[in-house]
Protein backbone atom coordinates (compact mmCIF):
# COMPACT_ATOMS: atom_id res chain seq x y z
CA UNK A 1 0.00 0.00 0.00
CA UNK A 2 0.56 3.37 0.67
CA UNK A 3 3.51 4.53 2.44
CA UNK A 4 3.21 5.89 6.20
CA UNK A 5 2.46 9.22 6.99
CA UNK A 6 0.37 10.80 8.84
CA UNK A 7 -1.92 12.23 6.25
CA UNK A 8 -2.26 8.31 4.93
CA UNK A 9 -3.12 7.33 8.23
CA UNK A 10 -5.77 10.53 8.68
CA UNK A 11 -7.39 8.72 5.51
CA UNK A 12 -7.08 5.37 6.88
CA UNK A 13 -8.80 6.75 10.42
CA UNK A 14 -11.70 8.89 8.57
CA UNK A 15 -12.61 6.03 5.55
CA UNK A 16 -12.71 3.28 8.70
CA UNK A 17 -14.77 5.22 11.46
CA UNK A 18 -16.20 8.65 10.51
CA UNK A 19 -17.39 7.17 6.97
CA UNK A 20 -21.19 6.45 6.43
CA UNK A 21 -20.52 4.01 3.73
CA UNK A 22 -18.11 1.89 5.92
CA UNK A 23 -18.70 2.40 9.07
CA UNK A 24 -22.02 1.95 11.05
CA UNK A 25 -23.11 1.66 14.76
CA UNK A 26 -26.39 0.91 14.20
CA UNK A 27 -28.76 1.90 16.44
CA UNK A 28 -27.82 -0.89 19.61
CA UNK A 29 -24.59 0.22 18.99
CA UNK A 30 -24.83 3.64 19.55
CA UNK A 31 -27.35 3.57 22.62
CA UNK A 32 -25.07 0.61 24.27
CA UNK A 33 -21.54 2.86 23.56
CA UNK A 34 -23.38 5.82 25.09
CA UNK A 35 -25.22 4.12 27.84
CA UNK A 36 -21.03 3.01 28.85
CA UNK A 37 -19.86 6.62 28.24
CA UNK A 38 -22.11 7.21 30.71
CA UNK A 39 -25.44 9.31 28.90
CA UNK A 40 -28.81 8.44 30.64
CA UNK A 41 -30.89 5.93 29.29
CA UNK A 42 -32.95 8.81 27.67
CA UNK A 43 -30.31 10.95 26.04
CA UNK A 44 -28.94 7.08 24.71
CA UNK A 45 -32.35 6.26 23.48
CA UNK A 46 -32.28 9.80 21.33
CA UNK A 47 -28.88 9.52 19.79
CA UNK A 48 -29.24 6.01 18.80
CA UNK A 49 -32.66 7.28 16.89
CA UNK A 50 -30.06 10.12 15.09
CA UNK A 51 -29.09 8.55 11.87
CA UNK A 52 -26.28 11.17 11.69
CA UNK A 53 -24.85 9.49 14.98
CA UNK A 54 -24.29 5.81 13.43
CA UNK A 55 -20.65 6.84 12.86
CA UNK A 56 -18.02 7.80 15.27
CA UNK A 57 -17.29 11.25 16.10
CA UNK A 58 -14.27 12.66 17.66
CA UNK A 59 -15.32 13.12 20.90
CA UNK A 60 -16.88 9.68 20.77
CA UNK A 61 -12.71 8.64 20.78
CA UNK A 62 -12.21 11.07 23.61
CA UNK A 63 -14.64 9.78 25.67
CA UNK A 64 -13.26 6.17 25.09
CA UNK A 65 -9.68 6.89 25.78
CA UNK A 66 -11.24 8.62 28.70
CA UNK A 67 -13.13 5.96 30.08
CA UNK A 68 -10.04 3.65 29.41
CA UNK A 69 -7.78 5.75 31.73
CA UNK A 70 -10.17 5.33 34.47
CA UNK A 71 -10.43 1.98 34.08
CA UNK A 72 -6.75 1.48 33.93
CA UNK A 73 -6.72 3.57 37.37
CA UNK A 74 -9.42 0.89 39.13
CA UNK A 75 -12.43 3.34 38.50
CA UNK A 76 -15.61 1.48 37.33
CA UNK A 77 -16.17 -1.79 36.65
CA UNK A 78 -14.82 -3.36 32.97
CA UNK A 79 -17.43 -5.45 30.84
CA UNK A 80 -17.90 -9.19 31.20
CA UNK A 81 -16.87 -10.26 28.19
CA UNK A 82 -18.79 -13.65 28.24
CA UNK A 83 -22.24 -12.10 28.81
CA UNK A 84 -24.56 -12.48 26.75
CA UNK A 85 -26.13 -9.17 26.41
CA UNK A 86 -22.63 -8.20 24.77
CA UNK A 87 -22.95 -10.10 22.08
CA UNK A 88 -24.51 -10.22 18.96
CA UNK A 89 -26.17 -12.33 16.11
CA UNK A 90 -25.30 -11.48 12.93
CA UNK A 91 -28.36 -12.65 10.26
CA UNK A 92 -27.36 -14.43 7.16
CA UNK A 93 -28.37 -11.56 5.18
CA UNK A 94 -26.09 -9.18 7.10
CA UNK A 95 -23.33 -11.05 6.32
CA UNK A 96 -23.94 -11.46 2.79
CA UNK A 97 -24.45 -7.80 2.62
CA UNK A 98 -20.92 -7.41 3.83
CA UNK A 99 -19.50 -9.19 1.47
CA UNK A 100 -21.62 -7.92 -1.11
CA UNK A 101 -19.96 -4.41 0.21
CA UNK A 102 -16.59 -5.77 -0.29
CA UNK A 103 -17.31 -6.69 -3.92
CA UNK A 104 -18.78 -3.47 -4.69
CA UNK A 105 -15.69 -1.23 -3.05
CA UNK A 106 -13.29 -3.49 -4.95
CA UNK A 107 -15.18 -2.67 -7.99
CA UNK A 108 -15.29 1.06 -7.19
CA UNK A 109 -12.02 1.11 -6.95
CA UNK A 110 -11.20 -0.74 -10.13
CA UNK A 111 -13.50 1.82 -12.29
CA UNK A 112 -11.95 4.46 -10.60
CA UNK A 113 -8.06 3.27 -11.99
CA UNK A 114 -9.57 2.25 -15.33
CA UNK A 115 -11.17 6.22 -15.28
CA UNK A 116 -7.53 7.55 -14.99
CA UNK A 117 -6.04 5.21 -17.49
CA UNK A 118 -8.76 4.95 -20.33
CA UNK A 119 -9.13 8.01 -23.12
CA UNK A 120 -12.39 9.87 -22.14
CA UNK A 121 -13.40 10.07 -25.12
CA UNK A 122 -13.76 6.75 -26.43
CA UNK A 123 -14.50 4.76 -23.25
CA UNK A 124 -17.51 3.24 -22.78
CA UNK A 125 -19.68 1.50 -19.38
CA UNK A 126 -18.58 -1.62 -20.45
CA UNK A 127 -15.19 -1.27 -21.07
CA UNK A 128 -14.92 0.15 -17.12
CA UNK A 129 -17.44 -1.84 -15.91
CA UNK A 130 -16.37 -5.71 -14.39
CA UNK A 131 -18.56 -7.40 -12.20
CA UNK A 132 -16.22 -10.50 -11.22
CA UNK A 133 -15.04 -8.68 -8.12
CA UNK A 134 -18.81 -8.73 -6.88
CA UNK A 135 -19.63 -12.30 -7.77
CA UNK A 136 -15.92 -13.07 -6.20
CA UNK A 137 -17.32 -11.82 -3.62
CA UNK A 138 -20.02 -13.46 -2.94
CA UNK A 139 -18.83 -17.03 -4.18
CA UNK A 140 -15.83 -16.95 -1.61
CA UNK A 141 -19.13 -16.22 1.03
CA UNK A 142 -20.78 -19.42 -0.01
CA UNK A 143 -17.75 -21.01 -0.93
CA UNK A 144 -15.94 -20.39 2.91
CA UNK A 145 -18.85 -19.53 5.12
CA UNK A 146 -19.12 -21.80 8.17
CA UNK A 147 -23.39 -21.27 6.98
CA UNK A 148 -22.40 -23.31 4.01
CA UNK A 149 -20.94 -26.21 5.04
CA UNK A 150 -22.36 -29.48 5.01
Amino acid sequence: GDPPTVENARNLLQALFFNPRRFDLGRVGRFKLDKRLGFSEAEARARAEDKDLRVLAHEDFINILRRLIQLNNGQGEADDIDHLGNRRVRAVGELLQNQFRTGLLRMERIIKERMTICDATTVTAASLINARPVVAAIKEFFGSSQLSQF
